[in-house]
């Protein structure tokens, strides 16, 4: 059942792709955010769903943080879970206006299309963890894509 969630989502978005290229790379814009969203929540509820778990909601803080890490680890030139001043996604978190606990962070770098790296994360057990936290209410996701088109990806669960 998932597989087939996956599959139809994946054919949704080739429909709603981006058109702009950067070397091959489409180039997502302001235009795109809603939209990547709401796909990527959407998906991760129907995975929530066949596990009995309530849905998560898009909180703006949390996206906030998650794109401001993003732009930090373009910055940096590796994903990973500390900002350049060594916070952690719970400080990002806070810092970004979160009232609940932030449960943990998904990373990914490439030039791959959002469903790609949801399929990514919950297809690897540590990232789907994050996704299936039973305390998990929240849901934030942002990028940073540079100009050569490489694309740094974080989601963040809270609770």
């Amino acid at each position: 059942m998932l597989a087939r969630i996956a599959l139809v989502a994946l054919a949704l978005a080739a429909a709603c792709a981006p058109t702009q290229q950067t070397g091959g790379v489409p180039r997502l814009t302001a235009a795109d955010a809603a939209p990547i969203r709401i796909r990527q929540l959407d998906a991760i509820n129907a995975a929530r769903a066949q596990e009995g778990l309530a849905p998560l909601q898009i909180s703006a803080e949390l996206n906030a943080a998650a794109e401001t890490h993003a732009r930090d680890m373009s910055v940096q030139k590796r994903a990973w879970h500390f900002g350049s001043d060594l916070t952690s996604w719970r400080e990002r978190g806070f810092r970004a206006g979160y009232q609940g606990e932030v449960l943990g962070e998904n990373l990914y770098e490439g030039a791959d299309s959002d469903l790609t790296v949801l399929k990514y994360w919950l297809d690897v057990p540590d990232t789907r963890r994050v996704i299936m936290n039973p305390a998990g209410r929240g849901f934030g996701l942002g990028w940073h894509q540079d100009p050569g088109g490489k694309l740094w990806w974080v989601m963040l669960v809270g609770s």
